[in-house]
């Protein structure tokens, strides 16, 4: 049975039912916004995925990066092939065939898991990020086409709106499921708030060093573990390190597991040095592991990389053997809810298969007598300045989520386990949700070029906030930047295949290669952070931010002539 059927006369002329409707396919956009809502979800789950495995495989920023860099790079490799796949298939079966490449890779995540191989897990990963390029090489012109041009780049936005919703819930999902909690330090409430313990807390925050490390040698051992976790994030980096780790070193196992946490990298690594192969086997396994992984991805210099190694090889063999059957049990963590996802993905394929969406053929290359290639479709100055803004939104939009979770749990940004890190990121991801709906509204009554612009200007001088400031504002900032990347990416490429008749595949292919931009970004981004601290790294966003401010106003321009549409014969 069809749920969707064709007008009259063909949506590349501008039908006059198209002058005044939204969309003419209502039914199709309700079935295409399930399929932006699943990538979204699929996408999202990256931010999760990097902390986890770098947990899990111990990687200091720039190798957690290839998660994103595999994700992503896959758009660049892929998009071609499958701009040729739908240019064959046609947009229907082509999306049905994304659903199903990326159920694929969702399954892969079980025997990469099993396997205990970092480069198993990215392989999956390759395999999902091709489903969901060639669902993009598909879905995107497919719902700008699904109407008239007048409100094309509100259609996408709309569409987008649930592609962020996903993004809203996949944080919150993978945090549940995949980053587990580190055993929570309970303290007290009377030994919390005893008068000893609020002065040494005044004395943490506010003493001279000599000052704080006399008090902490002195202080009893349950008002020294509540002072250090109520203590300001940044009160012992003034202290020397080794002052701080005799202070700690006379604490029981399970009291040291409870401050080790609240260490800075360097406090961390001679408190750890100075216990024994026996104390640091008395340990929780998982407040070991996470300290262990603090020091693999702090900036250590020679001496102290050398300590570190040091500190690894002094472990007893079933300390190691612990740690190694704690690092695969998290591994597995991924096993289910992917394999839930593949699932769910085929289901979704069969459904759209079912579905009687329009075929849209004129604007597709088999109605272009001509044979058009990229470089005819990149010779339109908007389509080439469109490829490079969304190479720089897609890389700052994925860079500032990719670190969210570990900017977060800096000591003086938001001191915060990873896993209540994750509900900030879905946060982040709702704020662009937020605004992709309302930003469908604006964008029927407001010049597209100009709100990107202004969109663009604010996100860039929210990054700068999250690079100059700490504590709640570098926070607000950072989840804010969602807000205004809302409708960037569907306004971007609804006006980088404007007026590109049978060429508006060539254009989205080449728009969907420059999502490699997500991939490329965040590994350099990460290169910034392994050397100059994850804050200082984000520079490189603002900038990016700076370029989209020129496509807006200059660059999505319309300069040359516009390629005629193909009008059927029946027409």
């Amino acid at each position: 049975m069809a749920f969707a059927s064709p007008p009259s006369q063909s949506a590349t002329r501008a039908p006059v039912s198209g002058k005044t409707r939204y969309t003419d396919y209502p039914m199709a956009m309700s079935v295409l916004t399930t399929i932006f809502f699943m990538w979204g979800f699929l996408t999202v789950l990256n931010d999760i995925l990097i902390p986890h495995l770098k947990s899990v495989f111990e990687l200091n920023y720039a190798r957690a990066m290839l998660v994103q860099f595999t994700f992503f790079g896959a758009y660049f490799l892929m998009s071609l092939p499958a701009g040729r796949l739908v240019a064959a298939l046609g947009y229907k079966k082509g999306i049905v065939a994304g659903l199903a490449i990326a159920a694929v890779g969702a399954f892969g995540f079980w025997p990469a898991a099993t396997l205990h191989s970092y480069a198993a897990f990215l392989a999956a990963l390759f395999v999902l990020a091709t489903g969901i390029t060639v669902l993009q090489v598909a879905a995107n012109p497919y719902v700008a086409l699904l109407g008239p041009e007048r409100t094309s780049s509100s259609r996408l936005t709309l569409a987008q709106a649930m592609n962020s919703l996903g993004t809203t819930l996949g944080p919150w999902f993978g945090g549940l499921l995949i980053l587990s909690a580190v055993t929570a330090t309970t303290i007290p409430t009377d030994v919390r708030k005893a008068p000893e313990t609020v002065q040494l807390v005044q004395m943490l925050n506010t003493g001279e060093p000599k000052q704080v490390a006399d008090a902490l040698r002195h202080a009893p051992a349950d008002r020294l573990v509540a002072a250090l976790n109520d203590a300001a994030a940044t009160a012992l980096d003034r202290v020397p390190a080794d002052a701080v780790a005799s202070a700690v070193a006379p604490l029981s196992s399970a009291q040291l597991a409870g401050v080790l946490d609240k260490l800075p990298g360097d406090a961390l690594l001679a408190t750890l040095s100075v216990q024994s192969p026996q104390q640091l086997a008395a340990l929780p396994i998982d407040h070991l592991a996470g300290a262990l992984d603090k020091l693999t991805a702090s900036r250590l210099d020679d001496a102290q990389a050398t300590r570190l190694r040091a500190l690894r090889a002094s472990l007893l063999p079933e300390t190691q053997q612990q740690l190694q059957s704690w690092r695969q049990k998290q591994a597995e963590l991924v096993q289910v809810p992917y394999v839930g996802l593949g699932v769910v993905l085929l289901l979704l394929a069969a459904g759209v298969w079912l579905f009687n969406l329009p075929a849209l053929a004129e604007t597709t290359e088999q109605a272009d007598p001509t044979h058009h290639t990229l470089m005819d479709a990149l010779r339109h100055s908007h389509v080439f300045f469109g490829v490079l803004a969304i190479f720089f939104y897609v890389g700052a939009e994925v860079s500032i989520g990719s670190f969210l979770v570990n900017y977060l749990s800096l000591p003086d940004v938001g001191h915060m386990s990873e896993q209540e890190a994750s509900h900030y990121v879905s946060m982040y991801w709702g704020g662009a949700m937020i605004g992709r709906l309302a930003g469908s509204a604006l964008l029927v009554w407001f010049n597209p070029r100009k709100l990107l612009a202004l969109f663009a200007a604010i996100a860039g001088l929210l990054v700068l906030t999250t690079m100059l400031t700490h504590g709640q504002l570098a926070m607000a900032s950072v989840i804010a930047i969602g807000l205004f990347n809302s409708i960037m990416f569907p306004t971007i490429f609804s006006l980088g295949i404007e007026r590109m008749g049978p060429l508006t595949g060539k254009a989205s292919s080449l728009l969907i290669m420059a999502i490699v931009g997500g991939a490329l970004l965040p590994l350099a981004q990460g290169f910034l952070a392994d050397h100059f601290g994850i804050q200082h790294a984000f520079v490189l966003p603002m900038l990016c931010y700076g370029y989209i401010v020129f496509y807006g106003l200059r660059g999505s321009l319309v300069r040359d002539a516009a390629v005629p549409a193909v009008i059927p014969e029946n027409a």
